[in-house]
């Protein structure tokens, strides 16, 4: 047997060993099996891991990319409307309260557009972040518009009157603010269905994260009641979008979260 009361693995864990009637005098199995153990529970560690509230338009994009990018990345679901954000220990990643966060090896990273590009950087060779100057410019140009005009003043606007104050227990919906959200998505999809007209993608013939991007709140827009229909090349950009086998998972991974989070919520009233 190790000498000792414990036995140091091959990654520096010291683990207690078992009583001699599982291993008898064969303790150097026990210690085999340890390794093995401590090794995939290891790897777990290093693992990026992903924050996100998987109900949320919010996630859908970086849990697409994840996916496309076949990045061996774990899933951490935090529930918004719990409070899970508020915790000590989540605060400690992301001070902003919100989600996603991405953690990688004791690296921490917050908002979508960031995680996009650490994601896509690391697979740079499949161009989903651009090589060359002006693609990487236009793709940033399209991010920054992303997070300025189609999140903050648009889609995210009317998303978060309608929806995310009642998850996040902030009262009733504003109309003033609802109002103000869908003129501005006349005016804003007015200039991506312009953008698109004559392109595959956002930037071109390739697709990169600024689709991943502005893609990911058309479902929520649509479900919001604003009128993506009435803008036929976002239609035609979107329905491509969402044909990859990546965006399709993320779409069921939503929904079926959605249907559990909804159903959960609707049980605690019950009972309450």
């Amino acid at each position: 047997m190790p000498t000792g009361r414990s036995y140091l693995a091959s990654n520096g864990v010291s683990i207690e060993p078992p009583t001699a009637a599982k291993y008898g005098s064969h303790w150097w199995l026990w210690a085999h099996d340890v390794d093995d153990v401590v090794k995939r529970d290891w790897e777990v560690c290093r693992k990026m891991k992903l924050y996100v509230f998987l109900p949320s338009a919010r996630a859908l994009g970086v849990l697409a990319l994840k996916s496309h990018l076949a990045l061996d990345c774990q899933v951490q679901g935090i529930d918004l409307g719990r409070g899970d954000q508020l915790a000590p220990e989540y605060l400690a990643l992301n001070p902003n309260s919100k989600m996603p966060t991405l953690e990688d090896e004791g690296f921490v990273l917050w908002e979508s557009n960031a995680i996009l590009f650490y994601m896509a950087a690391r697979r740079s060779e499949t161009g989903l972040w651009p090589s060359d100057l002006r693609g990487q410019a236009d793709v940033l140009r399209w991010l920054a518009w992303e997070s300025a005009h189609w999140d903050a003043e648009s889609c995210g606007m009317v998303s978060y009157e309608k929806a995310s104050k009642a998850v996040l227990g902030r009262g009733p919906p504003d109309p003033a603010f609802i109002a103000r959200g869908e003129q501005n998505f006349a005016r804003f999809a007015a200039v991506l269905d312009t953008a698109l007209r004559s392109k595959t993608w956002l930037i071109g013939d390739r697709l990169t994260i600024a689709d991943f991007s502005i893609g990911q709140l058309v479902p929520s827009a649509e479900r919001m009641g604003l009128p993506v229909g009435k803008f036929a090349a976002i239609v035609r950009w979107y329905n491509q979008l969402a044909a990859l086998p990546a965006w399709q998972e993320a779409l069921v991974t939503r929904q079926e979260a959605m249907t559990a989070w909804l159903s959960q919520r609707d049980s605690f009233r019950g009972t309450a």
